[in-house]
């Protein structure tokens, strides 16, 4: 038997939407709240020399699937020649133990990260965003202005980055989607007045914690997940509602380390698609900062086997 390996020009061929990734990501969410599917918090380690490394684990009862996902975030790796990002998905059978796959990681992870974002702006964000604004301008940058391009009928984009080269890379993608694009200094020049804010800044990015929630217009949806390092999170409370991905993954964490201080988010997304919390209070900016879970991983893993033939 030959096991399946995904690699980026097979996924990117299975041609799957923001939309889809994005109800795909619900259904999950809906499986676990049914007791239909389970998730465990994230696992992390860090290293001196400023390596991240982590895994995600969740599992499906029908079809039965265990996905498993392991990282690695290297600063030093392009200058090794190696993926600033890496890892890889593994897919079992969870009722046999039997390996169904191997999917590329930094695909999975780009694009079940913009659809966590789109999760939460299809229900916070304007419906009629036309403005865009992008801190960033590496891989999630990229995925998350696919997706919102698809999900809203902007006709702008913001952009602010570290790399000239990478914001006018993108700043082109862009323009090739009928948007109008702009690359600016600074992030409230970017921020201020935008439909959508997306922060996708690596953990490295100078200057760090300067970026005041009270420069999003109202009625305006932030992203962040950059995991807001970069935001001064004493104000993170502006934001009505603020979101994680997951709480019980947050709480499992040592205060010191959650993404929301004191007194803590509104909820999370299962808390959103279910219905268990109230709109937003008009005049509000709304926020999901996060860190990504593994029940969307499980959720992008099984559809991706679904296109490609390999499950139901």
């Amino acid at each position: 038997m030959t096991l399946p390996h995904l690699a980026p020009v097979e996924l990117d061929a299975l041609d799957i939407t923001p939309d889809a990734a994005c109800d795909a990501i619900e259904t999950v969410i809906r499986a676990i709240d049914a007791g239909r599917a389970t998730a465990a918090p994230k696992a992390m380690l860090t290293r001196p020399d400023g390596r991240y490394m982590m895994s995600t684990m969740a599992a499906l009862d029908a079809p039965p699937l265990l996905v498993v996902k392991t990282m690695l975030q290297n600063p030093g790796g392009p200058a090794a020649g190696h993926r600033y990002i890496d890892g890889i998905v593994t897919v079992l059978d969870a009722a046999s133990g039997q390996p169904l796959a191997l999917i590329d990681g930094p695909w999975l992870t780009a694009h079940r990260t913009a659809a966590l974002s789109g999760v939460a702006a299809r229900r916070l964000a304007p419906p009629d965003a036309r403005s865009l604004a992008i801190l960033g301008a590496g891989v999630q940058a990229a995925s998350h202005l696919a997706a919102m391009a698809e999900l809203f009928p902007l006709e702008e984009l913001r952009i602010v980055g570290r790399s000239p080269e990478n914001a006018e890379r993108l700043a082109a993608t862009a323009r090739a989607r009928g948007l109008s694009a702009r690359v600016l200094p600074d992030a409230q020049a970017a921020i201020t007045d935008a439909d959508i804010v997306v922060s996708a800044m690596s953990r490295d990015t100078a200057p760090g914690a300067q970026i005041d929630p009270r420069w999003l217009a109202p009625e305006s949806f932030a992203a962040l997940p950059d995991l807001g390092h970069h935001w001064m999170r004493a104000h993170l409370k502006a934001l009505a509602p603020l979101l994680v991905d997951d709480i019980a993954q947050e709480q499992a964490l040592p205060v010191a380390s959650r993404l929301v201080p004191d007194p803590g988010p509104t909820g999370d997304l299962a808390d959103l698609v279910l219905g268990r919390i109230s709109p937003r209070p008009a005049g509000h900016a709304s926020g999901l900062v996060f860190r990504g879970h593994a029940a969307s991983d499980l959720a992008l893993a099984w559809l991706v086997l679904q296109r490609a033939g390999l499950c139901d």
